[in-house]
């Protein structure tokens, strides 16, 4: 009787346990409404994709980006990562490097299914290595110029900048010494450097960026670089620009207080820029150098990457939902919940015949200047291996010369040199490790 009332309780967990779902770890990094849009996106394949039941996917916050990717580091020397993981755009060739993931387009080549020419052409070269789609461009962003339209009223100006001078002009119309105010702002971050060298068509480092091959340097002292950083240095010096320091928050509520009339920033925060302005709100693509100068943005952002050390099913499971964040439907309430893009070119069709962006046209103007964008190797955007540091070294350089600590040139030598040497190290490492695999 014990034997059969065992053998009984034994096919019942048995029972249970292959009725259990299969749950799949997804680390992000997506906070406060963007945070809780992207959980409701993922409530909506748990409960009615075709894995419904058999396949749930578990939402893990894991800080900033970096923060993120230095987790993934520990747990993968742990042997414990997670099944997808959202990285931000610059570190692309980390995780190429790492040897920790597949790449999205060995699923795609088993799938004509997937909707890979549905992608933006533009979003799909920024994240293709060797020809080859690398991982899932999701939260993708470009910088536009915001502008206070109260205030370009009173001060007669009847169109936004188009070039570097044009703004440079309008910033000087633009700022009052009795009002305190000034005519621009964005963050001291290195984004806004590489966007300045790309409106130039311009590159941040060799070999195409590292796209024809893996990139050996940067180029912190041409002739574009150098141009960019006194463009800067002038307006700061003039008392026309407001340097309000690194990060990304200070510039934006600079902008929103009124102290400054226009701000470069992420097309992300689009609607929530307009929700919170008490005056009229109007974007415009980033200014160029020239009329003449060919040259266009540099994406932002970040992708989804599905992880190599899982059993093939949960890999293939993995797909499925990162087929699924690649949805008309996905992407569609993505752009229309935060001001990211979508990666969907039939996205943008279904909302323009709907009327969407007659209603928000501040919404259409980075998907604008995105198509605007010629192919350039300067608009592909860099891979980098050391990108992070990079940028904390232009960063550095950038504080040292706004605040009159040192001069352009000195400070853009030593980003390159410290950086070329990060370059070296690095590219040093990833080789001796291919080597001790063989």
């Amino acid at each position: 009787m014990r034997r059969a009332l065992r053998a009984a309780a034994l096919l019942i967990l048995a029972s249970r346990a292959a009725a259990a779902p299969l749950t799949l770890q997804f680390w992000h990094s997506m906070s406060g409404a963007k945070g809780e849009l992207l959980s409701a996106i993922v409530s909506r394949y748990n409960e009615t994709s075709s894995d419904a039941g058999k396949v749930r996917v578990e939402l893990q916050f894991v800080g900033s980006y970096e923060e993120g990717l230095n987790k993934l580091r520990t747990a993968l020397l742990a042997g414990r990562g997670p099944h997808l993981v959202q990285i931000t755009d610059i570190g692309t060739q980390v995780m190429a490097d790492s040897g920790a993931v597949v790449p999205l387009q060995d699923f795609i080549d088993r799938d004509p299914s997937f909707p890979i020419a549905k992608i933006l052409r533009p979003i799909r070269r920024y994240y293709e290595i060797g020809g080859r789609l690398a991982s899932l461009p999701f939260a993708t962003s470009g910088p536009i110029l915001y502008y206070n339209a109260d205030a370009f009223e009173k001060a007669g100006i009847k169109t936004p900048p188009r070039t570097f001078a044009e703004l440079e002009d309008d910033a000087r119309r633009l700022t009052s010494a009795a009002d305190k105010t000034t005519g621009v702002t964005w963050p001291l971050h290195s984004w806004f450097f590489e966007q300045l060298l790309a409106r130039q068509g311009a590159v941040l480092a060799d070999r195409d960026n590292g796209r024809s091959g893996r990139a050996t340097a940067v180029d912190l002292t041409s002739p574009a670089a150098r141009l960019a950083v006194a463009f800067w240095v002038r307006m700061v010096r003039e008392g026309v620009f407001a340097n309000v320091g690194r990060g990304w928050e200070p510039a934006e509520q600079n902008f929103l207080a009124g102290r400054s009339a226009m701000l470069l920033t992420s097309t992300s925060d689009v609607f929530e820029v307009q929700k919170k302005a008490a005056f009229r709100v109007r974007t415009a693509p980033l200014p160029a150098r020239d009329a003449r100068t060919p040259g266009g943005v540099v994406l932002g952002g970040n992708s989804i990457w599905i992880l190599k050390d899982k059993p093939a099913e949960e890999r293939e499971a993995a797909y499925r939902f990162l087929k699924f964040m690649a949805s008309k439907e996905s992407q569609r309430a993505w752009h229309v919940g935060t001001g990211y893009f979508p990666i969907r070119g039939d996205v943008i069709d279904e909302l323009e015949r709907e009327g969407f962006y007659a209603k928000y046209p501040a919404a259409k103007t980075a998907i604008d200047q995105l198509r605007a964008t010629p192919d350039l190797p300067a608009t592909r955007g860099a891979l980098l291996g050391v990108f992070s540091e990079t940028r904390e070294y232009v960063e550095s350089a950038l504080e040292l010369v706004l605040a009159g600590y040192r001069g352009p040139d000195e400070a853009l030598e030593w980003a390159q040199s410290r950086t070329n040497d990060a370059i070296a190290r690095y590219n040093k490492a990833v080789a001796a490790s291919a080597e001790a695999a063989r």
